[in-house]
């Protein structure tokens, strides 16, 4: 079942980490218009509020979203629902590592899956601020590791592993990186290894709504 034109708007703008008055700023619209049309609210004579499509062009731009699909899910248009992505709930606690693929992808590994979405610099850049401050170290360019579920370091490979056993996924790190962060990396082994709870585990957990591709089979 379609979403209401109000609900798909709310799921893109949290997608994309913005609070309303940061919507506002991208779209060029009122931070309670935008909350209004989200809630379903009433117009000047008490039918929904549905946005012109000057309006959703707005939203479109700001969001990076499909104008078409606004048009659609407003009813100014017809046609079949696009499919490029779905939007999925995911604890960033549960997310080993988090790399930026040569298409400009976020793709998320968790333990027997991944998760893949686009985002534009400017959300990349917020998406950055928001994951290192929650544990997520940037190994290199374009690879963050969560620090709150490593296990095991491999020194002969260079590899950090979310496991005891070396084995599964892992993040490969050079000799000189990992002096660097030596200790932090230290640190969070002898906790995360620890006979009480791991820090994973205690941590609250850190819900994002995210737009996963659909079409993506397997990272590249």
């Amino acid at each position: 079942m379609d979403m209401t034109i109000g609900e798909y708007l709310e799921k893109l703008r949290i997608s994309c980490g913005y609070s309303l008055r940061l919507a506002a700023k991208k779209t060029s619209l009122s931070h309670g218009y935008i909350r209004d049309v989200e809630l379903g609210g009433r117009g000047s004579y008490g039918a929904s509020l549905i946005p012109k499509p000057s309006t959703l062009k707005n939203f479109a731009n700001g969001y990076n979203a499909s104008f078409d699909e606004l048009m659609r899910l407003a009813g100014h248009i017809e046609g079949e629902p696009e499919q490029e992505f779905e939007f999925i709930e995911i604890d960033f606690n549960t997310i080993f590592f988090i790399e930026i693929d040569i298409n400009n992808r976020v793709i998320y590994h968790i333990e027997d899956d991944f998760y893949a979405e686009n985002k534009t610099l400017f959300d990349f850049i917020l998406f950055e601020n928001l994951i290192e401050a929650h544990g997520f170290l940037r190994i290199v360019n374009g690879l963050y590791v969560n620090l709150s579920l490593i296990k095991s370091y491999d020194c002969l490979s260079g590899r950090l592993y979310f496991n005891e056993d070396l084995e599964g996924k892992f993040v490969p790190i050079t000799h000189k990186k990992a002096i660097k962060y030596n200790k932090i990396i230290n640190y969070y082994l002898r906790k995360n290894n620890s006979s009480l709870e791991t820090s994973a585990a205690q941590e609250k957990s850190y819900i994002r709504t995210i737009r996963n591709i659909i079409s993506l089979n397997s990272p590249n």
